[in-house]
């Protein structure tokens, strides 16, 4: 990966455009500099037009041309991380006809932002959670009672901030689960790009089907 970019920016989008996006973006010094949480595509880009030279993970496909089963990037993927017990989510044409992460990368596309300019990549949180946090151990934080899944937020928070620094006056939204935990995700995707500078990383897929980028477990 490049490494003149100046800012790393990591969005959660809604898989059905109906619920807040999340957005954030970091500095090359890791600080967070901006945050959006939206239903309106016209916010959700805000933050790169106002950061240029980003770059994006994404933590989501952001084409889906299969009918069916996973994508090729998805069974790339899949070959390295399912003996870590880490699954993926199939998507595709029968499930989801309409896919709001395909049209806000046709978006991003019109703002310079694509697999062929290098500058996006499609993350998957649980991979870095692993890699980073636990051990290349799955970190179970989605699918809980609200107490415990609190608790768990609160723990990946105090990982990140191992790298990240998030001013005071930043109001992180923990009053809503749903937000916070998007927060958090779109945090992981801007830190894995910007790991990815000095790490070692892993590519799955191309610039026809999606890229999806991960950081290798087993080397620095």
């Amino acid at each position: 990966m490049k490494r003149d970019f100046e800012f790393f920016s990591g969005i959660d989008p809604s898989w059905t455009g109906k619920y807040p996006t999340a957005v954030t973006v970091l500095d090359r010094g890791l600080h967070l500099v901006d945050f959006v949480y939206s239903e309106k595509i016209d916010e959700i880009l805000e933050p790169l037009r106002t950061h240029p030279n980003s770059v994006v993970g994404v933590d989501a496909p952001l084409i889906v041309t299969n009918e069916s089963c996973h994508r090729p990037n998805e069974r790339e993927f899949l070959k390295h991380f399912a003996r870590f017990g880490l699954s993926l989510y199939p998507v595709n044409k029968k499930r989801y006809p309409f896919f709001f992460p395909e049209l806000l990368y046709e978006r991003l596309n019109q703002i310079g932002y694509s697999f062929e300019s290098g500058n996006i990549f499609e993350v998957y949180p649980h991979a870095t959670i692993m890699v980073l946090f636990n051990d290349m151990k799955v970190f179970h934080y989605k699918r809980v009672k609200a107490k415990e899944r609190f608790k768990k937020l609160r723990w990946l928070e105090g990982k990140l901030k191992n790298f990240v620094e998030i001013p005071d006056s930043f109001c992180i939204p923990k009053d809503n689960l749903k937000a916070y935990e998007d927060f958090l995700d779109s945090l992981v995707c801007g830190l894995t790009v910007a790991l990815a500078r000095e790490k070692s990383y892993l590519t799955f897929g191309d610039e026809e089907t999606g890229i999806m980028l991960a950081l290798d477990s087993f080397r620095e």
